[in-house]
């Protein structure tokens, strides 16, 4: 059904899910009785032609699909867009795999291979070819001169620019409290949250006409400091 419907809908349009009837029920009318349609569980995989994972590979690989679909059980056999995937939730299941297994493989392989043994097999290839992909540490970026704008910070850098007064991406709270407050301590919790995180200490400024970002190093939090 899925193949059939890949042949003429694109992607977005196919469903996620299938419950085969042998029938539709119907109201005296003879209209679609849809409060008589059957519970579907969409977290139960494929129960027609289960085929339990036969090797380590195969077992991690459906442990992979089984937490970034929702599914309870995978089989080597299922269909990986069957289940409820499509193209977001693969770059998560490739990233998955190649941090457990430490292998690069393309985008297009689940596509190509959307089931356990499939991916499995293609996983094992690359193992073997001495594929493997060294783990390299992500480095702290020096903060010594002026620092570019990542994509998103210059999509909102930009979006700024058109309407420097479009609130829409602020977000107001309003936190009510009762009975004493440890003034300090709320100071020093601030404090901590501005010293572990640098997006908050980060502000944009136009240098030579390019925009950069310049975080502020941490400092104690008060009155003055939340007024900035």
């Amino acid at each position: 059904m899925h193949r059939y419907l890949q042949e003429r809908l694109p992607e977005h349009m196919i469903p996620a899910h299938f419950l085969m009837l042998e029938a539709l029920p119907l109201t005296p009318s003879g209209k679609i009785d849809r409060r008589a349609l059957p519970a579907f569980d969409p977290t139960v995989g494929v129960a027609i032609g289960y085929v339990a994972p036969r090797n380590p590979v195969e077992e991690l690989i459906a442990s992979i699909w089984s937490e970034v679909l929702g599914v309870r059980s995978v089989g080597v056999q299922d269909n990986f867009f069957e289940l409820g995937g499509h193209s977001l939730l693969a770059t998560q299941v490739f990233s998955r795999v190649r941090e457990l297994f430490k292998v690069e493989l393309a985008l297009r392989l689940m596509f190509e291979e959307p089931t356990v043994a499939g991916l499995a097999a293609r996983v094992e290839e690359a193992i073997s070819g001495g594929r493997n992909v060294p783990g390299a540490a992500i480095r702290p970026v020096e903060r010594a001169g002026n620092v570019p704008l990542s994509f998103a910070q210059q999509r909102l850098w930009f979006l700024n620019q058109l309407e420097p007064d479009n609130p829409v991406y602020n977000i107001p709270v309003a936190i009510h409290l009762t009975g004493s407050l440890n003034i300090p301590a709320l100071q020093q919790s601030f404090s901590e949250i501005l010293r572990r995180h640098e997006s908050l200490r980060t502000s944009f400024t136009v240098i030579d006409t390019q925009a950069v970002q310049v975080v502020t190093p941490p400092m104690p939090f008060d009155g003055s400091t939340a007024r900035r």
